[in-house]
């Protein structure tokens, strides 16, 4: 029988083959190596062997499940923990983007989370070893898209109030305007984001209007952390050569 696209996408012995190859290329890199079950399914622990994290994955897409990871010794993982597709509550979902024509607020969404993967990965493999020290073990329960966020929002969070005010929301205004297209949706992506209306945009917010609340449900590039290049000796990394 032909396996549907998302088996394609997310069989376990595809990721492992181009993991291996990766590796051998760069093998400073520290990839992770996910190990398969039959049927192209992962097995429910992954590791990272050159950092010593273990996570559960959910064993149909490999995605990490967050709040699972341990260093050193194993988690319990449930055996057959499978990707559920029960709909989230998202607060954001069929909230309008006021002035973003009909349709485009995912296509400006996902080119906004692009755009800050792509700088987030020049500044984690630009940074000099001391500044870029906190970066260098990511969380292997973040998705990808969450570390994005969480990195992009530490560093509006100047004054490191937890929120972005109205002065920080500047760069952001400029960020957004400069980066994102359709160019429509723009202009008042910040007032979206604000979902309580207290003028200040939090944590959660951010991550909202991003499309990333939910632990990826509803994120629209499906990457997990492990997508990332570790920081290394003449690492190269670039978000584009992950898509597929």
């Amino acid at each position: 029988a032909a396996s549907s696209l998302a088996e394609k996408v997310h069989s376990c012995d595809q990721e492992r083959q181009s993991a291996l190859e990766e590796a051998r290329q760069n093998p400073r890199e520290g990839i992770v190596i996910p190990e398969c079950a039959p049927g192209g399914l992962y097995k429910p622990v992954q590791c990272h062997q050159s950092t010593g994290y273990c996570w559960c994955v959910l064993v149909d897409t490999g995605r990490p499940l967050p709040g699972t990871s341990t260093r050193y010794v194993m988690p319990s993982c449930e055996s057959d923990a499978r990707a559920k597709s029960a709909e989230v509550d998202d607060p954001f979902k069929d909230r309008e983007l006021p002035g973003c024509p009909e349709g485009k607020k995912m296509e400006f969404i996902t080119s906004l989370l692009d755009a800050l993967t792509t700088d987030m990965v020049q500044a984690i493999n630009s940074a000099a070893p001391t500044g870029g020290g906190r970066f260098s073990e990511p969380d292997p329960s973040h998705t990808l898209e969450e570390r994005v966020v969480h990195w992009y929002f530490s560093q509006l969070d100047s004054n490191s109030s937890s929120d972005i005010n109205k002065r920080e929301m500047k760069p952001f205004k400029r960020y957004v305007k400069k980066k994102a297209k359709p160019k429509k949706c723009a202009r008042r992506f910040t007032d979206y984001c604000d979902l309580n209306k207290d003028k200040v945009i939090s944590l959660p917010e951010l991550k909202g209007c991003l499309g990333v609340s939910k632990e990826g449900e509803c994120a629209p590039v499906l990457l997990a952390w492990r997508d990332l290049p570790l920081p290394g000796p003449g690492t190269k990394g670039s978000p584009q050569q992950v898509r597929s």
